[in-house]
């Protein structure tokens, strides 16, 4: 079988690059970093800057730049593409810097919060940055992968899903599935599970977004990638969805009108900002009302997580669940009643009309028997 082409063990122990310099206004960010994915590869660096003000904490490099001064000991990582210096490694400090000495000005929203960082700055802001220069972005993949998947800088679980879709459409476009995820972890220390995962979660945000989200109140700033990479550990949601495994990135058999409404239940908010799942630990409910079709179709209906997950084991276990839950209710409040003083008329209230509930329930489950 051929090899495939990888650079040699010799070359990955070469020392890197001399450091040279370069000035920051020649250095422009990089549309294709993964944690800019969501920007769908955007070259306007001024959509980055916003991205990285949004969730990059640019504004405390800038503090601590502003006050310490620029730290030289970590190098940018360039390349050149497109007659440009483009920056593979490093657009948060570049990014810093560049708004520190006014080569960019922020998005309006950010102008009095970045004012006030320019204007307590006591230490002048370079103007150039040591960078280390790589022919090309392929030379400088792998090091990003140890550094942000399993390194002290991690990425989010998206940008770590793009990064090895990256990798695989660079080095590995040939191999067949088993080999892909045994190389893929090896190559970011890993392991091949996890990989695989990430690239079926990767390929169930594209479905999505190529279908524009399947016109849900909702945008590719909502998905909380993980939650979908955590949907796949189970096998219920697997299932329910079509898909062989967590790690069945082909999806060959998927169901796109059930990838709908998990998206629907896992990321559009109401007005108060909530989501139907909640919490991620949430999940584990959502795979025991998938796995029911009454569950499913209460979910659907009432959009209530709750409401549904009582449905998971059928309709009469969903009555007893709920009857044993009003009973220990019952029981609570009736150890309450000699602790609160005083009893109101709203306290006789609520009770009158939980009595005739209960007996409205009694009454039509005995007229049921006697039928």
């Amino acid at each position: 079988m051929a090899k495939t082409s990888t650079p040699s063990a010799q070359a990955a122990a070469a020392a890197p690059p001399p450091i040279v310099r370069f000035k920051t206004r020649d250095l422009h960010f990089d549309p294709k970093n993964p944690r800019f994915y969501r920007l769908n590869n955007a070259i306007e660096d001024k959509q980055v800057i916003e991205e990285m003000l949004d969730d990059e904490g640019v504004q405390d490099l800038m503090a601590s730049i502003g006050q310490k001064g620029y730290f030289e000991g970590e190098p940018l990582l360039v390349t050149r593409e497109g007659g440009r210096l483009i920056v593979v490694e490093g657009n948060r400090r570049l990014a810093a810097v560049k708004l520190l000495n006014r080569q960019f000005e922020p998005p309006a929203r950010r102008r009095s919060s970045i004012a006030e960082l320019r204007e307590a700055a006591s230490v002048e802001p370079p103007v150039e940055l040591p960078c280390i220069e790589y022919p090309d972005r392929r030379s400088s993949m792998r090091y990003l992968g140890y550094r942000h998947i399993t390194g002290i800088k991690e990425w989010d679980s998206l940008s770590k899903a793009q990064y090895l879709m990256d990798i695989r459409q660079e080095f590995y476009k040939r191999l067949p599935k088993s080999e892909l995820l045994r190389v893929l972890a090896r190559d970011i220390g890993s392991r091949a599970d996890y990989v695989g995962q990430l690239l079926t979660g990767l390929q169930l945000y594209h479905t999505a977004q190529d279908a524009k989200f399947f016109m849900l109140p909702m945008e590719s700033k909502d998905v909380e990638f993980s939650y979908l990479t955590t949907a796949l550990n189970y096998k219920k949601i697997t299932d329910w969805l079509g898909l062989s495994s967590r790690d069945d990135f082909e999806m060959s058999a998927l169901k796109d009108d059930r990838l709908q409404m998990l998206f629907s239940w896992l990321f559009p908010k109401d007005q108060q900002g909530r989501t139907i799942i909640g919490e991620s630990r949430n999940i584990g409910k959502l795979a025991e009302i998938v796995s029911s079709k009454h569950a499913a179709a209460m979910l659907a209906k009432t959009r209530d997580l709750n409401t549904a997950y009582l449905y998971s084991e059928g309709p009469q276990q969903a009555l007893n669940n709920a009857l044993d839950e009003a009973q220990k209710q019952i029981s609570i409040v009736w150890n309450m009643l000699p602790d609160t003083k005083p009893l109101t008329r709203d306290h006789l209230s609520q009770a009158e009309k939980l009595a005739e509930g209960a007996r409205d329930v009694r009454t039509y489950i005995r007229e049921k028997l006697e039928d």
